[in-house]
């Protein structure tokens, strides 16, 4: 009996336990379903963002590279000019000591600074080379041909001209300064052919030579401006003689009044050895018959 009574009495309790166990597991079921039900959509949202983040990421890289591509086709930045701005960002950051990773920002920074250079070497000049023939330099203009006199006589400038007899126009040292695009500021000579010997304050090998006039939208007379032209150079020892037999020509150019006022022209032919002298040869202008304006000449080398 007594045997009976523990045997009912286990099979009771173990009946009760599978009850309390089957509770149990239900209960922990609806818990770990709901945990990972919150998992779930924590971790939907953080992917539905992730997404987002990686979207705009797309657009800013699709934007970064549109532009690159731009530039390349403009031949405006090229791609070993660009990685010269992110290794500036990256030299600065090492300079700083820092370990922060290079971002746009500093890219941006590396750009404004070669900007900022390259503004401050142009606004020397406006073209950023040496110019040797620059009259505070040194240079001089030191013959030209026939100058010319609208509406002047030479004798109200205290100048009287006698047959064949060289006197320089008081306009010379024009052709030498920055003429700040100011109309009328320049050396007029008579005729379309027309020369002016320049002495540079140095002894060169010239490579390139700039000429300059006013735009034809603000220009008086555009047909004053010089159009197809000669430079020769030579070497002189005193008295800026003229050895006709040590004249080299560096080649003809064409000044175009369609571009830019300020035109550069790279020498086709160089002198063996340096040369002081240097003769601008306009051989035509634009049309007018009467006069040629010649506003800046520089000569770099």
């Amino acid at each position: 009996a007594k045997v009976s009574e523990v045997e009912d009495f286990m099979r009771k309790t173990s009946k009760w336990l599978q009850v309390q166990l089957d509770v149990v597991d239900d209960k922990i079921g609806k818990e770990v379903s709901g945990v990972r039900s919150e998992l779930e959509e924590k971790l939907s949202e953080r992917t539905r963002g992730f997404e987002k983040d990686i979207g705009s990421i797309k657009a800013q890289v699709q934007k970064v590279d549109n532009s690159l591509k731009m530039l390349y086709s403009q031949e405006l930045l090229s791609r070993e000019e660009t990685l010269e701005l992110v290794k500036s960002a990256m030299d600065q950051r090492a300079r700083e000591g820092s370990d922060k990773a290079i971002s746009l920002d500093d890219v941006r920074a590396a750009a404004r600074k070669v900007v900022q250079s390259e503004l401050e070497t142009h606004a020397a000049d406006g073209i950023g080379r040496v110019d040797f023939a620059l009259e505070s330099g040194g240079g001089k203009v030191v013959h030209h041909s026939d100058g010319y006199f609208q509406g002047l006589h030479w004798t109200r400038l205290g100048i009287h001209v006698l047959p064949g007899v060289f006197r320089r126009h008081p306009m010379a040292d024009r052709l030498l300064r920055p003429s700040f695009g100011e109309p009328g500021q320049c050396l007029p000579l008579k005729g379309s052919n027309v020369t002016v010997d320049i002495r540079l304050r140095a002894h060169i090998f010239p490579e390139a030579v700039t000429l300059e006039h006013l735009s034809k939208k603000v220009a008086y007379d555009p047909r004053s401006a010089p159009r197809d032209f000669e430079i020769c150079a030579w070497r002189t020892v005193k008295d800026d003689v003229l050895d006709a037999r040590n004249v080299t020509s560096l080649g003809r150019f064409t000044y175009d009044l369609e571009k830019g006022s300020i035109q550069t022209f790279d020498l086709s032919d160089k002198p063996t050895s340096s040369v002081n002298m240097i003769r601008l040869h306009v051989l035509s202008n634009y049309g007018s018959p009467t006069h040629t304006c010649l506003y800046r000449l520089r000569v770099h080398g």
